[in-house]
């Protein structure tokens, strides 16, 4: 019998055996999947008091923990995000290049959930997004990750409509000690790491690490290679004070991959790139990021007596990097010779034997088409990089006060300022030696760009690139923010309880200086007030059983993409606040052999509005009333049924689709009064894209004798739907989604550790999709058999024209550690 389907056969036997086989953590204890601040406190000399982490048994949030341990172990050569793949409504979609995975949670994408730091904000202030390349490091230095779904325990004003990612790094560590790691991997992946702590000695401590890692990538041409760098100073001058700074970075670059046909992948291979190319026999990628986003923040915490205390941190980031792509009115050709080619594609610029790009070709075309070397927009073709540069300061303070045995009070502000500049500049000529930009809307003239700049992640740090160097736009965008946060706990040993909420003001404005003459580049500034307010109660039934619930609203200010129109200062009359209503109940039962939670869970998204911009026809489109429901339920369980072995397990059935139809009117981007069309769009329980709605898994740890361990988890999809493009939706026509194939994956590891006097050394590998299962993970488009886009033929019961990514075959990671 086939060894995938045998694993299936045990996965199912586990998955019916009950509680006895199921769990949810590595590490056996009636409280094993809590953290509290103590733990925090033993490890880490850091701003507490702003780290929102889920307290043991008494905050009523829905939450999962991974430990220091766990991420060391199997982080690997894996994208950060797939550490939280294995707890329940997390989907992870990691197949397109280094520091490129999309992590959904409960169907929201990462707009819509909230990552923290160590208590600051990550999630990007223009459109909530998050970057996982800007934090490759985290492997290296995160201590615990808690993955709170829905409202969350976080104090501050945040995108969290999913969930909330939770991150406390290491800071000064109190034990001194040093760290080197050295791990290898498929596709000549490699990273080596050495950490430093000097422990706290007497007033002062400092900890560092330094890691640099290389790889091929999974797919064709998806190399990457990059840095990670950490530098800790604590400072105890009395019981009173504790003051810790830390600057950390990952200056990194990496090729990217795209979705694609999955007739490109089956004629290509499915390790197939769309955007790999050859140039004078040299291999040359038209999409690659480059980023280097340095953090660094002061952590103060003030013990003002034995009832109140002050938590104070304040950060700054400052990034600098964008991504490679094309430039110009021509086009490479698509892969597939029977594809009709565009008009303006360049000929042969596509190697029709095995799809990479001809970058020779295209160097031939611009030196035929050129006047003394100068080419221009509008009949060559270039790489250029987009860049986005910005700096972020924010400040967030938290007040404690307990004036009484079971109360306790908290108020605090959190203030933030980001500006973020876009231009784009040359990178690779291609047989030029300048272009002239006639083809952007540069109302202060037309630009002759000569000079071409790399994609190195340090130089790009301190690079300046005058203005007649810019290509397509150049425009600013600023965002200042300022919130305060109150909440009022109590907690006895039976009950607990909290109810907290948020005032905001947003600003925002952008300064645009390829659309407007000097006078009128800066719009005008747009105020928007936010709020939020939620609470929790939790009631311990007895030491064993405890229940909870949660609920909370939301009115949170529009993102900056989505309030001016058209990339100009056009103000977009529709956005409004989007109103976010959750709640959730809970039950949790804990013994010393096992642990158990059921969630369930009702979040609703509403008055959002989207807007796209389509400038090659000069037309706006506004889609109003999209409303999305989201509610089901996660089970977690963990099991020790004898001393040396743990079973884990998670189910979550989720609904999550459109609630009520959308309404979509065209706007004339040149005269905004002047409306070409509207259309009703059926959207109501239309499910929602891009992340399976039923999802379980079942892990073990076996320590097999002494020293040596031995962990698997197999986890199984289903009822992943297509993604789909609303402008193509027929008026009155109810849109009907392609459903993914079902898939699973089965991760394997084993750790040895070799201890000595005061040394230790550990071995651990692991294996991830070990059966090599070919899956799709996601579907940009929603095309069935009979359309006009179809090829009409199916692989694995999808019509082949479809563009999509499949995830990745069997990957591994060996590695060793050196504690002395």
């Amino acid at each position: 019998m086939n060894l995938k389907y045998k694993a299936l056969d045990l996965f199912y036997f586990i998955s019916i055996m009950g509680p006895t086989a199921l769990c949810f953590a590595q590490n056996i204890s009636p409280d094993s999947t809590q953290i509290s601040e103590k733990e925090i406190d033993d490890v880490v000399v850091i701003g507490k008091g702003v780290i929102d982490v889920v307290k043991d048994r008494e905050t009523p949030i829905a939450v999962s923990i991974i430990k220091k341990q766990e991420i060391r172990d199997k982080g690997g050569n894996q994208e950060f995000p797939a550490l939280m793949k294995n707890a329940p409504s997390i989907y992870v979609n990691d197949a397109t290049g280094y520091g490129d995975s999309k992590m959904i949670t409960r169907g929201f994408n990462q707009s819509n959930t909230a990552v923290m730091i160590n208590g600051q904000p990550v999630n990007g202030m223009e459109s909530g997004n998050v970057y996982w390349t800007n934090w490759t490091g985290l492997i290296d230095i995160a201590n615990t990750i808690q993955v709170q779904r829905g409202l969350g325990s976080s104090k501050l004003a945040i995108s969290s409509v999913g969930g909330t990612i939770n991150i406390v790094t290491k800071a000064t560590d109190k034990k001194a000690g040093s760290t080197a790691r050295f791990l290898t991997g498929n596709d000549g992946f490699w990273r080596t790491t050495y950490e430093y702590n000097s422990g706290l000695q007497d007033q002062w401590g400092v900890s560092f690490s330094t890691s640099t890692w290389r790889g091929d990538g999974y797919n064709r041409g998806t190399k990457g290679y990059g840095q990670n760098y950490f530098l800790s100073i604590g400072f105890q001058p009395n019981e009173k004070h504790n003051f810790n700074f830390i600057i950390f970075g990952a200056p990194q670059n990496h090729d990217q991959n795209y979705y694609t046909k999955i007739s490109d992948f089956k004629k290509y291979g499915y390790r197939y790139n769309v955007n790999q190319g050859w140039l004078n026999g040299k291999e040359l990628l038209l999409r690659t990021n480059y980023y280097h986003k340095s953090v660094a923040n002061l952590n103060w915490d003030w013990k003002i007596n034995e009832k109140s205390t002050l938590s104070t941190v304040f950060y700054g980031s400052l990034g600098r990097g964008g991504g490679i792509g094309g430039y110009g009115s021509k086009y490479i050709e698509t892969p597939n010779i029977s594809t009709p080619q565009s008009p303006n594609s360049i000929p042969g610029s596509r190697n029709q034997q095995n799809g990479t790009i001809n970058w020779d070709a295209i160097f031939d075309y611009n030196l035929t088409h050129n006047t003394e070397g100068i080419g221009t927009g509008s009949d060559n073709f270039i790489i250029r990089s987009s860049v986005n540069n910005h700096q972020w300061y924010g400040l967030v303070s938290n007040f404690n006060h307990k004036f009484k045995k079971h109360f306790e009070f908290n108020v605090g502000v959190d203030g933030r300022v980001y500006t973020g500049t876009h231009f784009q500049q040359a990178n690779k000529f291609l047989g030029l030696s300048g272009i002239t930009d006639n083809i952007s809307p540069n109302v202060n003239g037309t630009y002759t760009v000569t000079k071409n700049f790399t994609t190195n992640p340090w130089s790009s740090l301190f690079r300046n690139v005058n203005r007649g160097q810019r290509l397509s736009f150049d425009y600013d965008e600023t965002i200042q923010y300022i919130g305060a946060f109150g909440q009022f706990e109590y907690v006895n040993k039976f009950m607990s309880a909290f109810i907290q909420g948020v005032i905001s003001e947003q600003y925002n404005s952008r300064k645009d200086r390829f659309n407007y003459t000097p006078s009128h580049q800066k719009s005008k500034t747009l105020n928007n007030t936010g709020y939020n307010i939620k609470g929790g109660i939790n009631f311990k039934i007895t030491k064993n059983h405890n229940i909870f619930g949660n609920a909370g609203y939301y009115s949170r200010q529009p993102f900056q993409n989505n309030l001016f129109l058209n990339w100009k200062n056009d103000v977009n009359p529709l956005a409004d606040n989007e109103e976010i209503v959750g709640f959730e109940i809970g039950y949790e039962l804990h013994y010393n052999f096992l642990d158990l939670s059921v969630n369930l869970y009702r979040t609703s998204w509403n008055n959002r509005v989207e807007t796209i911009s389509n400038e090659s026809i000069n037309q706006i489109e506004n889609r109003s009333g999209i409303d999305e429901l989201h509610q089901g339920i996660e089970v977690e369980l963990l099991a020790k049924p004898i001393r040396k072995l743990n079973f884990k397990g998670h189910i979550s059935l989720g609904s999550w689709k459109y609630n009520g139809n959308a309404h979509s009117t065209t706007y004339d981007s040149n005269n905004l009064s002047h409306i070409i069309s509207e259309k009703d769009i059926l959207l109501d329980n239309v499910k929602t894209s891009n992340a399976p709605q039923f999802s379980y898994g079942v892990g073990l740890v076996y320590k097999a004798f002494k020293n040596f361990t031995f962990d698997a988890d197999l986890n199984r999809y289903e009822k992943l739907y297509s993604d789909f493009d609303i402008s193509k939706a027929a008026a009155n026509t109810k849109i009907d989604l392609i459903e993914l194939p079902n898939y699973f994956t089965l991760d394997m590891g084993a750790s040895y550790t070799l201890y000595f006097d005061s040394t230790s050394l550990r071995f651990r590998a692991n294996v991830n999709n070990a059966l090599n299962d070919v899956f799709m993970t996601y579907s940009k488009t929603n095309i069935k058999s009979g359309d006009k886009e179809a090829d009409n033929v199916k692989f694995k019961g999808i019509d082949t024209a479809n563009q999509v990514y499949f995830g990745n075959g069997r990957t591994w990671n060996l590695g060793i550690t050196y504690n002395f």
